[in-house]
């Protein structure tokens, strides 16, 4: 069987999001103009009841649903782990559907991941494009200044860019890497259960092994 470029991988469990906002998040996936990808969704488990019909985007055997046995309930580190085992794409996108990709993102990626590397002023940051970090819009969250962000309640429209430039915890979010599944291997998966581990995952990631920072802001966290 021919592998895809990319598997998004997407954990959820019941109340993790409504079912308005997985579909959005299922949505955007299906929206994607590059189509190279295969969906592990995996659910959390047990079902307490079917997840909403997602016959209608199209995905076909491209999509591969898996219910755990067991709630793992360590905000969805375990599935990403088991994302990165099971993947069959050369890159990982890890993908939370509160979360909206823009149909570009895929497409603006794959085109940043095969620009030769061209020698740059800053010989601290070493370009690599098989790690590629790209910017995302923080819908109502606000910086505290103290190296957190937070939600504004009081006027939910404000929007902070959230650049992950450099890659350090807590200015970078799951929806903003993409590596290669090679890489991920090496560097034994998602082995940080903690609730902030996407940002200690990445920026380790990072400063070791250097990344692509790609121009464009290509999504939202809600």
């Amino acid at each position: 069987m021919r592998k895809p470029r990319y598997s998004i991988v997407v954990p959820h469990y019941d109340g993790s999001v409504s079912d308005a906002l997985f579909l959005r998040g299922m949505r955007c996936l299906a929206e994607q103009t590059f189509a190279d990808f295969e969906i592990l969704l995996y659910h959390d488990g047990p079902l307490s009841r079917p997840l909403p019909d997602l016959s209608a985007f199209g995905f076909g055997d491209r999509l591969r649903l898996q219910v755990t046995e067991q709630r793992y309930d360590d905000w969805g580190h375990s599935l990403r782990d088991r994302g990165i085992a099971e993947a069959r794409g050369e890159f990982i996108v890890h993908f939370n559907p509160d979360n909206v990709l823009y149909p570009n993102a895929l497409e603006v990626v794959e085109h940043w991941s095969r620009v030769p590397v061209k020698p740059g002023p800053n010989p601290q940051m070493t370009e690599n494009p098989d790690i590629l970090i790209f910017g995302i819009l923080m819908r109502g969250m606000s910086y505290s200044g103290r190296g957190a962000l937070y939600r504004n309640t009081a006027w939910t429209d404000s929007v902070l860019i959230y650049t992950g430039i450099p890659a350090t915890p807590g200015l970078i979010d799951c929806l903003q890497l993409v590596a290669k599944t090679s890489i991920w291997r090496e560097i034994g998966g998602w082995y940080d259960r903690s609730l902030t581990s996407d940002g200690e995952i990445y920026s380790k990631l990072v400063q070791e092994r250097g990344a692509r920072y790609v121009p464009g802001i290509l999504g939202e966290h809600w």
